[in-house]
């Protein structure tokens, strides 16, 4: 949006009051509206958004997630006019029910996928291929611009509460199914005779949190693995962190890794939906199977025993990170809307 603007658009935000994007972009002077979206069948979430539509008058509607999806869909409905845009961020297949087929069969002039692998599971779900352009994630580079020396990370990670000769292994992550934390502290487990100094590091919060609690404990982890909970300074601990780890047995793509390599940090990861697009085998990072914990802790093992390793990937992966700014973020999405424009411009005549 920010881009957007700059780039003389208009865009506004229809979003939950409560919700900390609302706030975020009411505080920045965009034109917001509120709009509850209690749930995916809320129709007076519905019937706000077709109001909107009326009054604004939108050239182009972005619908974000699967429940914007359905509110916006049906409103468009209700009220036409606007060019129809999805995004899709998850690499799990298309609901089957009757509501979600009744719901994908609505016209859509374009669907926004962050990678190719959510392209692929789009198609895997019956979805025309030829409706879904690839329009990657990016990230703001700007925080990762400047190089931090060692004198200072060895400041921060002392104050961290690293001991000296560790290897920390971050992950920040939701703590839910998908990211499969719990492969993660059976590696860590695995891992411990054979790197004793290794330390993983899970930043985030979720429904697992409990769960994982309770693994951790049972598997007698200690001060190996730290869950960190919910963090408002990401940013330190990858300045801090040896490398980065994920343990998704599903990701759309991961704009947590691509932080982590625009750190420099080398990246441990499962080979699954968009991670290959972003992580280079044996380039900027090492790729495993996903829900095998004993190939993530080889994997781990090897890159916190060898400093010139994480050098070497950390450093690729730090160029490569540039290809996946935000500026070409909206570079694609601005492509995407003029095609989806151009698709709607044909398909009806011109507002009078």
């Amino acid at each position: 949006m920010r881009r957007q603007r700059r780039a003389g658009d208009e865009p506004h935000l229809a979003a939950p009051r409560e919700g900390a994007l609302f706030a975020c972009a009411e505080g920045e002077g965009f034109p917001v509206h509120p709009v509850p979206m209690r749930g995916t069948w809320d129709l007076a979430s519905v019937f706000a958004i077709a109001s909107l539509h009326r009054r604004v008058r939108p050239d182009l509607v972005h619908w974000h997630a699967a429940r914007a999806h359905a509110l916006g869909a049906i409103a468009a409905l209700l009220a036409p006019g606007p060019a129809r845009v999805l995004s899709r961020r998850v690499d799990f297949p298309v609901r089957r029910s009757v509501g979600s087929r009744l719901l994908w069969a609505l016209p859509i002039e374009a669907i926004a996928a962050i990678s190719e692998g959510v392209k692929d599971a789009l198609a895997r779900s019956g979805v025309d291929r030829a409706r879904v352009r690839v329009v990657p994630s990016g990230i703001d580079l700007a925080p990762f611009e400047s190089e931090i020396s060692e004198r200072d990370r060895q400041a921060l990670r002392e104050a961290l509460g690293v001991e000296p000769g560790e290897s920390i292994a971050l992950q920040s992550a939701a703590l839910a199914p998908h990211k499969s934390q719990t492969d993660l502290l059976k590696a860590a487990s695995l891992a411990h005779s054979r790197s004793p100094r290794l330390r993983v590091w899970i930043a985030g919060e979720g429904p697992l949190r409990a769960a994982l609690e309770a693994e951790h404990a049972a598997l007698g982890l200690g001060t190996t693995v730290r869950l960190l909970g919910f963090r408002e300074d990401v940013p330190n601990l990858l300045r801090a962190a040896d490398f980065f780890v994920v343990s998704s047995y599903l990701e759309g793509m991961g704009t947590a890794t691509l932080d982590a390599m625009a750190a420099g940090l080398p990246v441990v990861a499962t080979r699954v939906g968009g991670i290959p697009e972003i992580v280079a085998e044996g380039e900027t990072g090492l790729l495993v199977p996903p829900r095998d914990p004993n190939a993530l802790a080889d994997a781990m093992v090897r890159v916190a025993g060898d400093p010139n390793l994480r050098a070497r990937l950390g450093a690729a992966g730090k160029k490569r990170a540039r290809l996946f700014s935000a500026d070409r973020t909206a570079e694609g999405t601005r492509q995407l809307y003029e095609e989806a424009l151009a698709s709607r411009r044909r398909a009806q005549p011109p507002r009078k």
